[in-house]
């Protein structure tokens, strides 16, 4: 974004032009996130369900520009976050980008950042940039394929469903089928800035503490806390879905939740689902994870095989899903901000979500 935003419109009017046709044509939402005022000068990005999942983003306003917490799934988001925050938040230009970890849905529109802000710095812990260098061309290969392979599922169901349903799989055949093409030729975009515990940016309207205290959700999340407003952002090792544990430390990431929970912080943007303001969901989710990562633990020691775990590790058996209120808090989240498919059930949502979770830690539990 240079020194102003019409600048940055003018470096590169194209991106924008090419997400709004790719809206119009696909006939996908042309605003992918809610604008959520958390405090004062700082800001949640809520992303819209989408066929390929949005992460939200954390805006803080400094003095004079912005820091920006995670950048989505695809280019043609970050042009209409841009958008949005030209037009409901600021003029100020973006000068850090923090990658809270190495996932497709946090760091793919890193690139489109640069483009507008080219000066900007990109912050993630060392661990992070190393996965993204290691593993983000891999990566990317595979969401591809994986997404190359839902279009067409969802193309044979669109064929036979009718109604509500029918729409449902043309909206995801749209969405998809404009993903694919957005992202031919893609090229990542590394950090260039590595926090190895705590970096720490000050400035007139407010300090920023970009933290990492441990791996969790994977090798490298970071953390962004600001003291004086009270928030932290903090990526997908809390957010308002279950734990997704593919390349997670099921075991170390309790430790981590609970060593973030010695900011002060009041408000807390994760990565995905709405802006939680109280600690309590800290606890709940560590809760859960150490209660999971225990009995899957005791099944795989017992010689259960994967199928076996799941059948005696569900729901109804985690005492941590049924107080607090939590497992009903989590349904609600995954049915309001992920498209989990047609006539979802608050159980069935569950019911799936420890499935994975299982399989998940069954695995992640020899992980170094």
């Amino acid at each position: 974004m240079g020194a102003t935003w019409t600048g940055a419109a003018l470096l590169d009017q194209s991106v924008f032009r090419a997400a709004a046709a790719r809206a119009q044509s696909t006939g996908a939402p042309t605003q992918l996130f809610d604008i959520e005022k958390v405090a004062e000068g700082v800001f949640a990005a809520i992303a819209r369900p989408a066929a390929l999942i949005n992460c939200n983003a954390a805006i803080f306003v400094r003095s004079t520009d912005l820091l920006v917490v995670d950048t989505h799934s695809k280019p043609s988001a970050v042009a209409a976050l841009v958008a949005q925050i030209k037009k409901d938040i600021t003029p100020k230009p973006v000068r850090y980008i923090v990658n809270s970890h190495f996932h497709w849905d946090h760091t793919q529109g890193n690139p489109t950042y640069k483009k507008f802000a080219p000066r900007a710095d990109i912050v993630a812990s060392v661990a992070t940039r190393r996965l993204l260098a290691d593993n983000g061309p891999q990566r990317l290969k595979e969401s591809v394929e994986q997404t190359q392979k839902s279009l067409e599922e969802m193309k044979a169901k669109a064929t036979s469903a009718s109604g509500s349903d029918k729409a449902y799989y043309q909206r995801m055949v749209a969405e998809m089928t404009a993903y694919l093409k957005e992202m031919q030729g893609y090229a990542p975009e590394l950090p260039n800035i590595t926090v190895d515990r705590t970096l720490v940016l000050q400035d007139p309207a407010h300090d920023l503490h970009i933290a990492f205290r441990g791996r969790a959700h994977t090798a490298g999340d970071v953390a962004v806390f600001c003291p004086q407003k009270r928030v932290l952002a903090t990526g997908d090792a809390l957010h308002g879905f279950l734990p997704y544990i593919a390349d997670a430390y099921p075991a170390e990431w309790p430790r981590t939740l609970y060593d973030w929970a010695q900011f002060e912080f009041q408000h807390v943007i994760g990565g995905h689902a709405a802006v939680q303001h109280s600690k309590d969901r800290l606890y709940h989710m560590a809760g859960y994870l150490e209660e999971i990562t225990d009995a899957v633990r005791k099944a795989k020691q017992a010689g259960r095989s994967v199928a076996q775990a799941q059948q005696t590790i569900t729901p109804a058996t985690l005492a941590s899903l049924n107080r607090n209120g939590y497992g009903d808090f989590v349904a609600a989240s995954i049915a309001r901000y992920y498209p989990p498919g047609p006539n979802p059930t608050p159980a069935g949502i569950l019911s799936e979500g420890v499935k994975t979770n299982v399989a998940h830690t069954y695995t992640a539990l020899d992980r170094a």
